[in-house]
C-alpha cells in the first residue's frame, strides 16, 4: 500500500518511541504512522490550502502495554506535526522537544486528525503539554445505516422525475474523475459554510489518493502476487439523460451540483458492510440514490449499509426510508486544530469515510519502511 498515491513522495512516516540511552533499539516502546496530506481551510478571508496530517496505526507491543508509552508518544507527536509557535511551552519534565528538522513536512500542520477505536477520552488527554483535555477532539462521528434482509427490496423509490435520467455505475477510474470534479464544488461549499456561519471550516479532499485508499485497501492477492479487487463497481452517479456520457457532464462548466455516491467494502469481519465514502445529493434526489445504494449492497451480498456524516436535512429523508442515524461506537473521527482560532469556532466539513485512516492501540503491523524516532528520557 505504501506505493500508492496516498503514501508516496514521503507522505507516509512511521514514528517510534525509543529510550534516549538506546535510540536505535528495535525493542521500542510504541509506534504510529502519519500521512501528510493537503487540506483546505475557509474563513472570513477566503479559501486556503494547508498542510495537515492523518494519524494511524498506533501500536504498543504486548509486553510494553499498560505503562503509558502510547499516551506519551501521542503527546510528543504534536511537537513533530505542528509549527512550534502554535504550541505551548514544552514541558521541562519531558526533556527537549523532538528534533525533526530533517523530516519532510514536519512542523507545518494546520490540523491533524485520527479515528479512534478506543473511545473518545484517550486521545483527548494526549495534548501537547501536561494540561488535561488538550488533545484530539471527537467531532462528527455520526453514521446513517440500514440492515439488509433476504426479503425483496423495500426501497424502490425511483420516481417519474428520473424516468429520462440514467444511473451510471462507476468503476475505479470513474470514481477518481468524479472526485476531481466534485473537489471544486466542495471548495465552494466550504467557502459558503464559512461565510454563513462565521466559523473557520476545514476539510480534506478525496483527491491525490486520499479517497482511493479506501478502494485499494480491499485488495486481496491471487497466487500471492496478483492484486485482485472484490468488485468492479465503486459508486453510482445520476446523469441528466440516458444519452449523456459521464465525460460530457464533467466538462460542463455550468454544472453546479451532482447526485452521486462512492463506496468501499468492509468484508473482513461480520457484518459485511458497504460503506459510502462520499455522497452528494439533495433531499429530492436522495431517495433514488439510496435505492441505488441498496441495490449495490444486495449485488455485493453485504448485510449492512453505512453512510458517515450525512447532512441533517438528508438524515431526515433517510430516516423516513427506515435508515437509522446514530453516533458511531468505533472509528471516532477526532481533530486537533493548530491554528489561532478557538477549537469551538472550528468545523470539520465532509467528515466522511473517504478521509478515514485507522487508529487504535492494539493493531498489529509489520514495519516495512524506515522510521523516525522520538528519544524518550
Amino acid at each position: 500500500m505504501d506505493s500508492h498515491a496516498h503514501a508516496t513522495d514521503a507522505k507516509l512516516t512511521t514514528w517510534v518511541l525509543a529510550p534516549k540511552d538506546d535510540p536505535t533499539t528495535i525493542d521500542f516502546m510504541c509506534s504510529c504512522e502519519t500521512m501528510r496530506r493537503t487540506g483546505i481551510v475557509a474563513n472570513s478571508t477566503g479559501l486556503s490550502t494547508v498542510s495537515c496530517f492523518a494519524v494511524a496505526s498506533v501500536y504498543t507491543p504486548p509486553h510494553k502495554r499498560g505503562r503509558g508509552y502510547a499516551g506519551h508518544m501521542m503527546r510528543l507527536l504534536h511537537w513533530v506535526l505542528a509549527p512550534r509557535e502554535s504550541l505551548p511551552e514544552f514541558p521541562a519534565a519531558w526533556g527537549a522537544p523532538p528534533d525533526v528538522s530533517h523530516v519532510n513536512g514536519a512542523n507545518t500542520a494546520q490540523f491533524s486528525v485520527l479515528y479512534s477505536d478506543i473511545g473518545k477520552d484517550f486521545y483527548r488527554e494526549c495534548g501537547p503539554s501536561q494540561k488535561s483535555g488538550q488533545g484530539w477532539h471527537v467531532n462528527g462521528a455520526i453514521q446513517t445505516s440500514l440492515l439488509l434482509s433476504p426479503s425483496d427490496m423495500k426501497h424502490d423509490v425511483t420516481s417519474t422525475s428520473y424516468s429520462r435520467s440514467s444511473w451510471f455505475r462507476l468503476q475505479e477510474d470513474d470514481v477518481k474523475r468524479i472526485w476531481d470534479y466534485d473537489s471544486k464544488l466542495m471548495q465552494a461549499d466550504l467557502v459558503h459554510r464559512a461565510a454563513t456561519t462565521n466559523r473557520t471550516v476545514f476539510s480534506f479532499l478525496p483527491t491525490c489518493g486520499v479517497g482511493a485508499f479506501m478502494i485499494q485497501r480491499t485488495m486481496t492477492f491471487k497466487d500471492s502476487t496478483v492484486p485482485v479487487l472484490p468488485t468492479d463497481t465503486w459508486g453510482v452517479v445520476l446523469l441528466p439523460s440516458d444519452t449523456v456520457e459521464l465525460r460530457d457532464v464533467l466538462v460542463e462548466s455550468n454544472v453546479t451540483s451532482l447526485t452521486y455516491a462512492t463506496w468501499t467494502l468492509d468484508v473482513r469481519a461480520p457484518p459485511h458492510t458497504l460503506v459510502v465514502t462520499r455522497l452528494r445529493a439533495t433531499p429530492e434526489t436522495l431517495p433514488a440514490l439510496l435505492d441505488q445504494i441498496v441495490k449495490a449492497g444486495r449485488k455485493e451480498r453485504v448485510e449492512r449499509l453505512e453512510i458517515w456524516a450525512l447532512a441533517e436535512d438528508l438524515q431526515a429523508v433517510a430516516d423516513q426510508l427506515e435508515w437509522t442515524t446514530e453516533a458511531r461506537e468505533e472509528h471516532l473521527s477526532a481533530f486537533k486544530w493548530y491554528g489561532p482560532e478557538p477549537e469551538g469556532n472550528v468545523e470539520w466539513l465532509f467528515n466522511e469515510k473517504y478521509a478515514q485512516i485507522r487508529c487504535g492501540i492494539r493493531a498489529t503491523r509489520a514495519f516495512m519502511q524506515p522510521f523516525y524516532r522520538f528519544c524518550w528520557c
